[in-house]
């Protein structure tokens, strides 16, 4: 802690801690173990100014969220300006948000404040998804346009999912036409897959081909899969082939054991 942190608190919060500076600094000062002429410092800049600094502030880490969680953004500026307001001032953002995992960082501590209602909860976690996904560059790799590789044996081999592809569960229905501003309260599966020459796809899949794609994790041939995801076999075969032919899944690397010389 510091003078730096010191600033940083009072700029993102004036109204809780600027009448605790001015009617009790000693406070603040052994909160932040300041010197006297650093206790002289940050006492010695006006209320109007703090308060101008809250607000440049506060529309800088706005800006910052909106690139990782746009439509989050919009929706609670609209409709929940009082809970987006309360963010902004009370809460210290990651200090480099233009890196991008600071501003995953920045979004995850949004989507984790206590006032947000849990609907935009979990669109926001919906939209941030595809975020890291869009600038994951093993992702980007994975779909890039090459030579037609020979699919796998989807019955027999083991598989994994493709780095270009993400599966989560969200207690709404983030994927309703009337997003963010209507989502109803439903436990809905997510497929979000990356394409090199077009836009995100995202596919509401059932509960049961969500926990067969959980089985994809190398360890499993695709009939193993099935079976643990208590899949029909005649079903869970047709599906396999889809999924492989549509890049969802791939065959697992080989893993390649190295042998010690013995002496």
């Amino acid at each position: 802690m510091g003078l730096r942190e010191a600033f940083a608190s009072v700029i993102a919060s004036p109204g809780t801690l600027l009448p605790v500076l001015r009617e009790d600094p000693g406070r603040v000062r052994a909160r932040f173990g300041l010197s006297d002429a650093e206790l002289a410092v940050l006492a010695g800049v006006d209320g109007d100014s703090y308060a101008f600094m809250a607000e440049e502030s506060g529309a800088k880490r706005r800006i910052h969220l909106s690139v990782g969680v746009p439509r989050t953004v919009n929706e609670l500026a609209e409709h929940h300006p009082v809970v987006l307001d309360a963010f902004l001032t009370t809460t210290t953002l990651p200090e480099d948000p233009d890196d991008p995992m600071g501003i995953v960082g920045a979004c995850e501590r949004l989507l984790a404040f206590g006032e947000l209602p849990p609907s935009i909860a979990d669109f926001g976690r919906f939209e941030l998804d595809q975020y890291v996904l869009l600038g994951d560059s093993v992702a980007a790799e994975a779909c890039r346009p090459g030579p037609g590789a020979q699919l796998p044996d989807a019955a027999e081999g083991p598989l994994v999912l493709s780095p270009a592809v993400r599966v989560a569960t969200y207690g709404h229905d983030v994927t309703d036409p009337g997003a963010p501003a209507r989502l109803p309260r439903e436990e809905v599966t997510v497929l979000l897959q990356r394409a090199w020459d077009a836009p995100l796809r995202a596919y509401r899949i059932g509960a049961g081909t969500g926990l067969f794609l959980s089985r994809c994790d190398g360890t499993r041939t695709g009939r193993e899969a099935a079976r643990d995801a208590d899949l029909p076999e005649p079903e869970a075969l047709g599906l396999l082939d889809r999924l492989v032919s549509a890049g969802i899944v791939r065959a697992a690397p080989a893993i390649v054991h190295q042998v010690r010389p013995t002496a």
